[in-house]
């Protein structure tokens, strides 16, 4: 038999699922960005933004988690369980495990998070009166526990058998070089970025520019009727447009900030990767500044 094997949980439907999410979500924000453009009085806007923020706050949530379910496997081996679901991570001893069992051969089994969807239940549910179970699973059903010395995991391999008859394969078995136990959780990655206050004063910088503009583009709203958005290429205005439009800044200049917030976080998790994260962070700023001198000059 082989002395390690890998599994992975059912993704197809999850695939889809968080396909169809993103579409769903980027549709409706790009649907309110296109209203707020349209729209001819100030309070107008306000549902717009509204969903404008809900879209920037869903969508990159889904990517990751549609990119956690593209980054999950269970992997067994003499020494041991490794458990990976994008940025979270463990590996645990053999001799910490008590015992793999399956969901539904169990008394009462766990019931998932409350809050999950095909290809991500993913969190944390308390068994009735008993431990805390963490789901790293693309599926209710099919699932397969984990019970170890430090908590119980519950986790969803496509072949659920195969993986528990290999798990009582390997410890009889035996260990010959354990594994080191070892936990990662996405909160860590924060946590280092927060010990660098270069890294803060970034993004509380960029946080501020971001608010800075729309309140300033909010008050010039009710002010102003028209704004002329550039020159001809002969020095002339363009034909003003309604003030109304300027809220496209802000919009744009968080769509940036939050955009390049996320994809640095996905490059900092690597070493080599990291410079290229601080290029992003730094370049929200320099965005932010430039919206920021656009403004000015459009209200010359």
């Amino acid at each position: 038999m082989e002395e390690s094997r890998i599994y992975y949980p059912p993704k197809r439907t999850g695939t889809i699922v968080h396909f169809l999410l993103i579409l769903f979500f980027s549709s409706g924000g790009a649907w309110s960005i296109w209203g707020a453009s349209n729209v001819q009085v100030a309070p107008q806007l306000l549902p717009y933004l509204a969903l404008i923020l809900l879209s920037l706050i869903t969508v990159p949530f889904l990517i990751y988690r549609l990119y956690a379910l593209h980054r999950s496997q269970y992997s067994l081996e003499r020494g041991g369980i490794q458990l990976q679901w994008g940025w979270r991570s463990e590996k645990i001893p053999m001799d910490k495990v008590k015992w793999v069992h399956k969901a539904e051969d169990l008394e009462i089994p766990p019931q998932p998070p409350l809050i999950r969807w095909p290809g991500s239940v993913i969190g944390f549910r308390r068994f009735l009166r008993g431990p805390v179970v963490e789901f790293m699973a693309s599926r209710e059903k099919g699932l397969v526990i984990i019970a170890t010395e430090e908590g119980y995991f519950a986790i969803s391999p496509f072949q659920i058998e195969d993986f528990i008859l290999s798990y009582n394969a390997l410890t009889e078995l035996g260990s010959i070089s354990l594994l080191t136990t070892q936990s990662s959780r996405p909160a860590l990655i924060l946590t280092e970025i927060s010990g660098k206050k270069p890294l803060l004063w970034i993004f509380l910088a960029g946080a501020v520019l971001n608010i800075t503009l729309l309140i300033w583009t909010l008050l010039i709203i009710p002010s102003r009727e028209k704004v002329s958005l550039g020159f001809t290429q002969g020095g002339i205005p363009h034909e003003p447009l309604e003030s109304v439009r300027l809220i496209l800044f802000p919009i744009i200049n968080t769509t940036a900030y939050l955009g390049n917030l996320v994809l640095g976080l996905f490059l900092f998790r690597n070493e080599e990767n990291r410079v290229l994260a601080y290029i992003l962070w730094g370049g929200s700023l320099l965005i932010a500044i430039i919206f920021h001198i656009g403004m000015l000059f459009i209200l010359q």
